[in-house]
């Protein structure tokens, strides 16, 4: 069989098409959500100050302490807290400083909704609700790094880039190419 450029655009089109839908996909969704929601900044109550951090603070606060934090803090009314003292990979929490507190709690409407505060000086580091959750699956789709979705510049995006380049560019060829 004769591999020709209209052959070869035909079948690594197939291969690369699926990924080309999930890029697409992915930046719609990206592109019809706010970056402020996803994060949960519609949770913290405005116009308070931020928590005063003191260098010297060395226990961490107790769990109602905690608790107590997040409900003047926040919109949201927390359920229960845990420690997190190990890394897990591809976590909610990943990217931050351990330990942490994760606070379980639920909005308005019964959802359960996480938040990660510095157990020292009781700061929100982070929310992380279903929302988060969907546009974190989706941007490790869009990035290509399925497992810990943080890395940017890796190799399965770099090769996918450049299959795509050339099946758009090979298109184009093609398209003015006739037999």
């Amino acid at each position: 069989m004769k591999i020709t450029l209209r052959n070869f655009h035909r079948y690594i089109s197939l291969l690369i098409s699926v990924q080309l839908l999930l890029w697409t996909v992915s930046g719609i969704y990206f592109s019809f959500n706010k970056i402020e929601n996803v994060r949960g900044e519609q949770y913290l109550v405005k116009g308070l100050d931020a928590l005063e951090q003191s260098p010297e603070l060395s226990e961490k606060l107790s769990f109602e302490e905690s608790m107590t934090i997040i409900e003047e803090r926040t919109t949201l009314s927390p359920i229960n807290v845990v420690l997190i003292e190990d890394p897990k990979r591809g976590s909610e929490y990943r990217g931050r400083d351990l330990p942490l507190y994760k606070v379980v709690s639920v909005n308005e409407d019964d959802e359960e909704i996480n938040v990660y505060q510095n157990p020292f000086s009781g700061e929100v580091v982070a929310i992380r609700s279903t929302q988060w959750r969907l546009w974190d699956l989706m941007w490790g789709l869009h990035i290509m790094d399925w497992i810990d979705r943080d890395n940017i510049g890796n190799i399965w995006l770099k090769i996918f880039s450049f299959i795509a380049l050339f099946t758009s560019v090979s298109g184009i060829v093609l398209f003015f190419y006739r037999k």
